[in-house]
């Protein structure tokens, strides 16, 4: 075992049950110079830092930390599934996007799939591409072997992890769908029950199709044993994949990323068929209606918070794919909409994300996803990994829609891993999971940046509101005045627990060039954690107002736009 593994900031003891502490920052970000890793997961971001201490870059340990939440997260990911990245290239100065969104089986026509079940069963799985981004991935950005970046992940896989209480409440709350599918033996217990906390989990059978990819390459995920082995089990189970399918290797489009000025901030992030545009749209029209000296804590800032997400939310729905459709993630558009708001006030899936960047600069967003909580909740008995839902993310019935299910069609995704430049140089990674509450909340902490520390940031209170106006809401971390605000405004309350799980899966990497030292956070609402390559030099992020990041100035105090 690496010497880092064994320091006692990713320790077991450290790590394993935080949720008494979630507003220690100690537990949840770290200070580095030396690079750093923040995942949904510590084993994971353990994982890692081990590959940027043998001297691999961000990009290697990107693919490194997803391959290893595969087998430490099988609820949010996993090689049945897709990968999103955002990747800046220190050497070029460029930003690039890897875009491989599930796609579909030329078996799975319309009438076949209205037919099946789309939420879960063999009939809801989809073309993965997870595999086919890291291989990319690794051949045009990373440096190390397949062999290198998928040791660790085996190795966990292999020797197995402690359940955190996170997770077995997890497991328990989605028992019923577990058991109805097929993935119930790898994961619960004899009696058919989750495993306990801290209790072993061992995936010996992933840890073969781990340790197969190893000797063989990512491409016999789709044309070699294990490709056949998938076709197999598809054809035995009545799902639509084929052969055909995965010879077809679906690699990731490489495209520009969708790009705006945003106040000081150049914002790159996923295009369409991702969910960067809603986030942009949210950030530029925050830019046209947030008073001076912004306070992200007041009753104001909930009921602001709630119009902007909930217009957005709007508009998606309503313009996304409709001819002559205005762009609405400019700053043109923004100003229109905020008029509108401005009257108006007058007057809830699964994923994971990760971030890393290396002593060289190079700053890598990712995010990955098997659609739903345990994705279609079946799994082949001989490789030991769950397939994705997303034959979910298909329109059967309007053929003019983009993601109407054709042959090859890309399934639509709210990812939005992004990467946000400042003065020329990468400035925050930040991505979440979460379906349509991913990009609220990726809004309302790049807000809260600009007057509170990343910590601070990360961990205050969340909501996120429906186009129908309802507003799911951390009910007891508000004040009762921000709860009275937003009932005066004809919002609907619907309270969520504290610290719920559904807004988080949020992580957030902030390089600082002045001093050249970096910050990561990782959501204390599941069982994140951040680390580098060099633990005994980290210190956790604080309070201290070097890390703030506005992308708006502060101007002199306005009038309140709430009546």
């Amino acid at each position: 075992m690496c010497e880092w593994s064994e320091n006692e900031w990713l320790s077991d003891r450290r790590m394993l049950d935080r949720e008494s502490s979630r507003d220690d920052p100690s537990l949840w970000s770290a200070v580095s110079e030396s690079g750093m890793v923040v995942s949904a997961h510590y084993r994971a971001t353990a994982v890692g830092v081990e590959i940027l201490a043998k001297g691999g870059n961000a990009v290697d340990a990107a693919i490194a930390t997803a391959l290893a939440l595969n087998v430490v997260e099988p609820a949010a990911s996993g090689l049945g599934g897709m990968a999103m990245m955002v990747i800046y290239q220190s050497s070029s100065g460029r930003v690039v996007v890897l875009n491989g969104p599930c796609r579909a089986p030329i078996h799975a026509t319309p009438e076949a799939v209205a037919a099946g079940h789309r939420k879960r069963g063999y009939k809801a799985v989809a073309v993965p591409t997870n595999p086919a981004v890291l291989d990319f991935a690794l051949r045009g950005y990373g440096t190390l072997t397949a062999e290198q970046i998928l040791e660790p992940a085996i190795r966990l896989a292999e020797n197995g992890f402690p359940i955190t209480p996170f997770q077995h409440r997890l497991f328990r709350e989605y028992l019923k769908g577990i058991t109805k599918g097929n993935i119930a033996p790898f994961f619960l217990g004899p009696d058919q029950n989750p495993l306990p906390p801290g209790s072993i989990l061992r995936q010996p059978v992933l840890a073969g199709t781990l340790r197969r990819l190893a000797q063989y390459g990512f491409t016999d995920f789709y044309t070699g044993e294990i490709g056949k082995r998938i076709a197999a089990d598809m054809a035995e189970n009545g799902g639509f994949i084929c052969e055909a399918d995965l010879a077809d290797i679906p690699w990731p489009i490489e495209r520009e990323p969708l790009t705006r000025q945003v106040g000081d901030w150049v914002v790159h992030t996923l295009p369409p068929p991702g969910g960067g545009t809603a986030l942009l749209q949210m950030l530029q029209l925050f830019l046209q209606l947030a008073p001076g000296n912004f306070d992200p804590d007041s009753s104001e800032a909930a009921v602001l918070f709630a119009s902007i997400i909930q217009r957005a939310r709007l508009d998606l729905r309503t313009y996304s794919f409709a001819k002559n459709a205005p762009d609405l993630s400019a700053a043109r558009y923004a100003v229109q909409a905020a008029g509108e708001i401005r009257e108006e006030l007058s007057g809830c899936g699964e994923t994971t994300h990760l971030c890393t960047m290396d002593s060289s600069g190079n700053m890598v967003s990712m995010t990955q996803s098997i659609e739903r909580s345990f994705g279609a909740k079946v799994a082949g008995r001989e490789l030991g990994f769950i397939y994705n839902g997303y034959m979910k993310g298909f329109k059967i019935k309007n053929k003019r829609h983009p993601h109407f299910l054709r042959p090859g069609a890309v399934a639509r995704s709210n990812a939005a891993p992004t990467i946000v430049m400042q003065g020329g140089f990468p400035s925050i990674a930040v991505g979440s999971t979460g379906s349509e509450r991913l990009a609220s909340g990726i809004f309302q902490v790049l807000v809260r940046l600009g007057s509170q520390s990343p910590f601070q940031a990360l961990a205050a209170p969340r909501l996120h509101c429906t186009p129908e106006g309802d507003v799911l809401i951390e009910a007891e971390r508000f004040s009762p005045k921000a709860l009275q605000a937003l009932e005066k405004h004809v919002f609907r309350l619907v309270p969520q627990t504290a610290w719920d799980f559904s807004f988080g899966g949020l992580h957030l990497l902030i390089f600082d060039g002045d001093n050249k030292r970096m910050c990561g956070v990782a959501e204390p609402r599941r069982d994140g954690a951040t680390a580098s390559p060099f633990p005994s030099t980290l210190t956790p992020c604080g309070s201290e107002k070097g890390w703030r990041k506005p992308f708006f100035s502060q101007r002199k105090k306005e009038k309140s736009l709430l009546i």
